[in-house]
């Protein structure tokens, strides 16, 4: 089957109508920041019919066009490395080659189902699917004036973070989810857009819903947190120890330990954070305005904007103090994707303590 691979985001704008128009703003996290400038894309939530998808992820249209970008990216070892991830296809092109299984599932029903795909290699990552997925409910809402809830979501792969959110927050929402390298047809899919792009290009309006939706309003916020990463694999604080000791009337909290809306409920009551880089900081979404964020990152990631421009929507006080890269000895661990993210960090407590006596 020769399918037309889909990548300018014109094919969407030509069919569908527009939630967020595109937009421009700066923020200015650090004196040594790549980029400072950002624009995001548009948003919307296309309709197909007679489609099929695959847990890749991936969705074929009725007229034998290939969408993943914009819906969600596929990695660059799945598009150009198929012999180790996938026999789906062999070369990646404008027009590919794909070899489905056969479809397994037929769901006939309208304006019932929505396609909500991510990958394995992020399916438990806390920012991806705050940022990534439920925020698609938003565009739901926004087009269809109907309840998140009243639709049945279709997750290409399991993610246990998201049965826990769906546990604790939603759990009236009805969703199934794809075994791996499996193909369901659809006679209408409701796929929503990103709102997310570039990892962390992300639309204004997107993290205050999710704040409005599911956080709490705190009149007066007084806590002082430390998120502690002494379990993670990397970017652990090496001289944490030195730090805890001097941060009076600070509490160190371990977010693995922590039901959701404990989390939601500790940062809605937060005045200040102090945290290295991490997908933990997606939780800054349930900050008051004017909360105060201090996140310690390494020379080699300032380029990521995330939290910086997550906060920059939310209103709040956003610093980016830069630490020592400590390379972690061994071979690099499951758990860290990339390279440069193998190392941890130690931060100058001194200039640390003088950012927080600014504030």
């Amino acid at each position: 089957m020769i399918v037309k691979n889909i990548s300018a985001i014109q094919y969407f704008l030509e069919r569908f109508d527009l939630i967020d128009y595109p937009k421009e703003y700066v923020v200015d996290y650090h004196a040594r920041a790549p980029q400072k400038m950002f624009f995001t894309n548009p948003t919307f939530a296309g309709e197909f019919h007679d489609c099929v998808v695959h847990s890749l992820p991936l969705l074929i249209t009725n007229e034998d066009t290939l969408i993943t970008s914009h819906i969600w990216p596929l990695l660059d070892k799945v598009k150009n490395k198929p012999e180790k991830t996938h026999s789906l296809w062999k070369n990646w092109g404008d027009k590919i080659d794909i070899n489905l299984p056969a479809v397994s599932k037929n769901f006939n029903e309208n304006y019932r189902y929505v396609w909500l795909p991510i990958d394995e290699q992020s399916a438990n990552n806390a920012w991806h699917i705050w940022i990534d997925v439920i925020s698609k409910f938003r565009l739901l809402e926004k087009k269809f004036s109907i309840k998140y809830t009243d639709f049945v979501y279709i997750l290409s792969s399991p993610s246990k973070y998201f049965d826990h959110l769906a546990k604790e927050l939603f759990p009236e929402l009805k969703y199934y989810v794809m075994p791996k390298d499996t193909t369901w047809r659809f006679s209408h899919l409701i796929v929503p857009s990103m709102s997310n792009h570039n990892d962390g290009i992300t639309v204004p309006d997107m993290p205050k819903w999710l704040r409005y939706k599911f956080g709490q309003v705190v009149s007066n916020p007084q806590d002082k947190i430390f998120i502690s990463r002494k379990d993670a694999p990397a970017r652990q604080l090496t001289n944490a120890e030195e730090l805890f000791m001097k941060l009076k009337g600070w509490q160190t909290i371990i977010l693995e330990d922590m039901p959701i809306k404990k989390q939601i409920e500790t940062f809605s009551n937060a005045k200040q954070i102090i945290t290295t880089h991490g997908a933990g900081l997606v939780n800054i979404l349930w900050c008051q305005p004017g909360t105060q964020v201090i996140e310690i990152t390494q020379e080699e990631l300032l380029e990521k904007k995330v939290y910086p421009v997550l906060s920059h929507h939310l209103g709040l006080s956003h610093h980016v103090l830069l630490g020592k890269k400590v390379p972690i000895l061994g071979d690099k661990i499951k758990g860290v994707k990339r390279k440069k993210d193998f190392n941890n960090i130690s931060v100058d407590t001194a200039v640390l303590f003088e950012l927080i006596r600014k504030l």
